[in-house]
């Protein structure tokens, strides 16, 4: 299962919610208005704390800067996804295009581990435009991504748990040994083990996998925490010949297989 978004995984559900308050309204004080906000409440209090939607539209910079009503997510608009270049990280953060630039709320310090002034990024966060309690419009992250997104491969767990900043807003994969599988909300807390390290993984699919099995993770890294694309038991093929992958090797043996017959 890909990454999930808030409006898709709750809008049959709030639906619902809605028809039957509808009904119960007709018997009780509570008026339809009161009614939806009991459903929007709902809705935000039953969604996973850790599902980000990284596969969600970009906007630039500029398109932002230049309707900022329409972007607001203070109360309406939620979570969007901006690209641009990552400006003045030691003194208030900034994405820019060139064009215009927009504050950047730098708290979570170890979402920008690894980042440089300079560095083309995608951020997933909520826009918030100013008034009288924000003096400038500020974007507020939930991740950071290099962008276009880099890929870094496979990668031992005690790598990624010793260097952080290196794999940090990057695509990468892990295998180990699956250690901790909890339910956490539509999805699941993860503990996967490798040479006596341990990488916290989010993955909002569904799983059989018991503790032990050694499985192969793909995800996006961000802040410490790997969220899963992909969440499978590692397969190896049942013999290794070094300088060989195991399709070479497969084509190799194919083919002695067929000169075998042919000369018989």
């Amino acid at each position: 299962m890909h990454w999930l978004s808030f409006g898709s995984q709750y809008r049959c559900i709030a639906t619902e919610v809605l028809a039957m308050i509808k009904s119960a309204t007709r018997f009780c004080t509570l008026d339809l208005n009161q009614g939806v906000a009991v459903v929007i409440i709902l809705c935000i209090l039953a969604a996973p704390v850790y599902a980000i939607d990284f596969n969600i539209p970009e906007s630039t910079v500029t398109e932002v800067a230049t309707n900022p009503g329409y972007y607001d997510g203070t109360f309406t608009r939620g979570t969007i996804a901006i690209t641009g270049m990552l400006t003045n990280l030691s003194d208030g953060a900034r994405i820019s295009d060139g064009t215009s630039s927009i504050a950047v709320d730098a708290k979570q310090i170890s979402l920008f581990d690894g980042f440089e002034d300079g560095d083309d990024v995608k951020m997933i966060g909520v826009f918030k435009y100013k008034n009288r309690n924000l003096r400038e419009s500020l974007f507020v992250p939930e991740c950071i991504l290099h962008w276009p997104l880099i890929d870094s491969g496979t990668v031992l767990v005690p790598e990624l748990v010793d260097h952080p900043s290196s794999y940090n807003g990057k695509k990468v994969t892990i295998i180990g040994n699956l250690s901790d599988i909890r339910e956490s909300g539509m999805g699941y807390m993860i503990g996967v083990e490798g040479d006596g390290r341990y990488v916290d993984v989010r993955f909002y699919g569904r799983t059989v996998l018991d503790i032990g099995t050694e499985v192969k993770v793909t995800g996006i890294f961000s802040a410490g925490t790997l969220y899963a694309e992909t969440l499978a038991k590692h397969r190896t093929l049942p013999f290794n010949v070094p300088g060989f992958s195991g399709l070479v090797l497969v084509s190799v043996l194919v083919f002695v297989f067929v000169r075998r017959r042919r000369y018989r």
